[in-house]
């Protein structure tokens, strides 16, 4: 298989460039940079230099690939960002058969699927509040934008669970703060003894790479969680522990976290979220647990990271790059 990967060399497409690596398909590395990635260095992957905010080179790119990857995107930080991803996937659709592209696998978020109407939720549970920040948004209308395509686009729609493991910077800073603040307390929406939608970044990586290659997932979205019924709490607790440490909750009370003037912004960063205060103070203080028993069918797809096991490698990848 030719496969064309966006999003390459970030904590995520690293791992699907290294899976389809290890099954022996070919990789066109969508890059700003002819370099060859360090971890790629003496491999056999070509890199295709362009630009997403320039989407001629990604159509440029598409040429005789097979299955396109679409993990990158530009940054979201503002509305007029937002709304270039989503010309961007527009202009992708528009040139998928024209490029032999066969499957186009697009890697949204479970914020689409926003606050669901019931526990456990799956890919057609309703939402009771719909998420609105300007990262959610785009990424719900690429989806809608997909889903709209010619039956003869193919397609694969994945929204990943909050992801973590090695290598994340996003990550990197919470465990920074754990490492510091943790034992004297570290803030956090309600008690933090919620259900939380987790997923390991290797089983993440193994999910998306099936999703361009499984006949089954043709046309398919799929929520991608590790299914396990643990707490941030638990989250947390484990990633002390990893450090050596303890952890306090300090609980903030969710009605604070929804009036405009109070600037939690830099809290949910940690996260890697850009969001809108109201809607994601719902989303870290309710339980969340989506079931991937339509991943496990169609993808054949089975996470082998425990919660515990998982978390020691997130650390020791942290204490590595200290």
């Amino acid at each position: 298989m030719k496969a064309l990967v966006t999003g390459g060399t970030g904590f995520i497409g690293s791992r699907v460039v290294a899976r389809l690596l290890a099954e022996r398909h070919s990789v066109r590395l969508f890059s700003r940079s002819r370099a060859i990635p360090e971890g790629l260095k003496g491999v056999d992957v070509e890199i295709f230099r362009g630009d997403l905010e320039n989407p001629s080179t990604v159509i440029d790119a598409m040429e005789g690939m097979e299955v396109f990857y679409h993990l990158g995107e530009i940054r979201n930080t503002s509305k007029a960002a937002s709304e270039r991803n989503v010309r961007l996937v527009e202009a992708i659709l528009g040139n998928l058969t024209k490029a032999g592209i066969r499957r186009f696998v697009f890697v949204s978020s479970i914020t689409v699927s926003g606050i669901p109407s019931a526990v456990p939720a799956d890919e057609e549970t309703k939402p009771v509040i719909v998420l609105n920040d300007h990262y959610t948004s785009y990424k719900r209308r690429c989806e809608e934008l997909i889903t709209g395509t010619p039956a003869a686009a193919d397609f694969a729609i994945l929204r990943p669970a909050t992801t973590y493991g090695p290598g994340s910077r996003y990550l990197g800073k919470f465990i920074g703060m754990l490492d510091t603040i943790g034992p004297f307390g570290l803030p956090f929406v309600g008690n933090a003894r919620n259900l939380a939608p987790l997923v390991y970044v290797e089983d993440l990586a193994q999910a998306v790479y099936l999703s361009g290659v499984q006949p089954a997932a043709s046309r398919q979205t799929f929520i991608l969680t590790d299914s396990l019924r643990h707490s941030w709490f638990d989250f947390f607790t484990a990633t002390a522990e990893a450090l050596g440490k303890k952890v306090r909750i300090v609980p903030l009370p969710t009605l604070l976290l929804k009036l405009p003037a109070i600037p939690f912004s830099l809290f949910f960063d940690i996260f890697g979220f850009e969001f809108d205060l109201s809607g994601y103070a719902d989303f870290f203080s309710r339980d969340l647990y989506f079931d991937n028993a339509k991943a496990r069918s169609l993808l054949d797809w089975q996470p082998q990271f425990s919660l515990a096991d998982g978390v020691k490698e997130m650390v020791r990848g942290y204490k590595d790059r200290q």
